[in-house]
């Protein structure tokens, strides 16, 4: 049973396709070498429209054994914002349920393609967080129980929402570095509400610095004694308050 000063922390792994594999197996292993297992996959069923999650059926079928899975759009990929709109530092033209159209059928598509490996998510991520209100009665009508964006955890099932800011890296610049930099500082901040989430992506295992404020983090954490667990656990957890 949970009780009201439960620190509970997930952990999840973005952009899970075909061209990033090797990474997310790197980043798995890394977390499993630092005692960690409990944690979240974001799956993108149709990767740019050049790759599908079915190529690499066998290996999917093993990476989300006992893992929490999680439908991450459907191609993650979209048209640009415009040239002086400040969103542009969160994507790099992959505001899917942001700008592009035909929401319920990409939903429907992702669902479909999940189902087909064997996979009933219960949650989706739409990426880089971005996305229309409508999206909200599209996952209520789908049958999901929760989506994410950078501040809050919805539960769409009892309208509420639980403030848990993510902690991640940027991919690009500017934005990158001062992410690098900020990391454990953002997690000395966050650390004082009842949920922390941590958000990596398989391009971070190529960066010495990032791995190193990841580890460096995930050691305060259990030190704090933080309980490792999934994003459908959080929101079914009574006892949590609006932060």
């Amino acid at each position: 049973m949970l009780f009201r000063k439960t620190k509970l922390l997930n952990i999840s792994i973005h952009d899970v396709c075909p061209s990033n594999l090797k990474n997310v197996l790197a980043l798995q292993n890394l977390l499993k070498e630092n005692g960690i297992t409990r944690i979240s996959l974001l799956l993108i069923p149709f990767y740019h429209e050049k790759e599908t999650l079915l190529d690499i059926k066998s290996e999917i079928l093993e990476l989300t054994k006992d893992k929490e899975t999680i439908l991450h759009g459907y191609t993650h990929m979209s048209k640009d914002f415009g040239k002086y709109d400040y969103r542009r530092i969160f994507t790099n033209k992959e505001a899917e349920f942001l700008l592009e159209d035909n929401l319920s059928q990409r939903l429907e598509k992702g669902i479909k393609m999940l189902n087909n490996l064997g996979i009933s998510p219960n949650g989706f991520i739409a990426p880089a967080w971005l996305f229309r209100k409508e999206v909200f009665r599209l996952l209520k009508e789908k049958g999901f129980l929760f989506t994410t964006d950078r501040r809050y955890i919805y539960d769409l099932e009892n309208n509420k929402k639980i403030f848990a800011p993510v902690l991640t890296f940027g991919s690009r610049g500017f934005v990158e570095k001062l992410s690098i930099f900020s990391f454990d500082r953002m997690y000395f901040i966050v650390k004082k509400l009842n949920v922390v989430r941590i958000a990596i992506h398989p391009v971070d295992i190529e960066k010495p610095s990032k791995i190193y404020k990841l580890l460096k983090v995930l050691d305060y954490a259990r030190k704090e004694h933080f309980q490792m667990t999934n994003l459908s656990h959080i929101v079914k957890a009574k006892n949590l308050i609006k932060n």
